[in-house]
């Protein structure tokens, strides 16, 4: 056995105790196996266990136990290191946490309801019928209300169940409020405090199916959006359900 691989044997058997302390023994123990004639057998010392023992003995140093001595034995750099990246784990897995939660888009207040829509009777909200072929617009209104951009991508296909035609887009409303000029829609960014129309126009259709006297009812519109890595649905609340009604059936087309 070198005497390198003795003082780490020693080492071992004292890691309990503090860097310091460790350190300053470690360092007597370097010094003596320094002054030894070279090639003496250090077997000679005792085994590293014991040799430990003798120097707690001699330093009257109890073995420690516990989370502080287990703190207070690690190297005061090594601790601080340990700290700074388990802040940086813990920063990192918040702001992933945050982006994922992250949905800035809510309703801004403006609803273009169906012309033909009367209150629902004895309930909230707007009743309508549906007509198949007959005209059809609904619009809702959305604002950015945070601190960072996203980009809106679209709404699902399934909110424009009984309904065929264009969804539609204005351009940045903010300050003004009027949906007008509408263009087709197509992915934008939004920035923080804007706002923008979006707006279904075309004509009622058999699409999934509905039978005589069928209610549906939305009560919110699912918008596709971008943000960083995230893509997300943010489920915009109406400000009045509207229920559409089914006077007759109306069976998808086949093909």
């Amino acid at each position: 056995m070198t005497a390198d691989e003795y003082v780490r044997w020693v080492k071992f058997w004292l890691d309990d105790l503090p860097w310091s302390t460790r350190n300053e023994l470690l360092s007597e123990l370097r010094g003596h196996l320094a002054e030894l004639p070279e090639g003496t057998d250090l077997r000679t010392l005792g085994t590293p266990e014991q040799y430990a023992t003798d120097l707690r003995a001699a330093a009257g140093l109890e073995r420690r136990r516990g989370v502080v001595a287990f703190l207070r034995a690690r190297r005061p750099r090594n601790l601080v290191l340990a700290a700074v990246a388990l802040t940086l784990i813990g920063l990192a897995v918040g702001a992933v946490v945050w982006i994922d939660s992250y949905q800035p888009i809510v309703f801004a207040g403006g609803t273009q309801l169906p012309l033909d829509s009367k209150p629902t009777p004895g309930a909230a909200g707007v009743t309508v019928a549906f007509r198949k072929g007959r005209p059809f617009e609904y619009g809702i209104s959305i604002h950015n209300d945070e601190r960072f951009t996203v980009r809106v991508l679209g709404v699902p296909r399934s909110v424009t169940d009984f309904y065929s035609g264009q969804l539609l887009m204005s351009k940045d409303q903010t300050g003004r409020m009027n949906e007008l000029p509408l263009v087709r829609f197509h992915p934008f960014d939004m920035k923080p405090g804007s706002f923008r129309w979006l707006l279904f126009k075309g004509a009622y259709a058999c699409t999934t199916g509905a039978g005589h006297d069928t209610a549906i009812t939305w009560e919110a519109i699912p918008v596709r959006f971008g943000f960083l890595w995230r893509t997300g649905t943010a489920r915009i609340p109406l400000d009045q359900p509207l229920t559409f009604t089914f006077p007759k059936s109306c069976p998808p087309a086949t093909r």
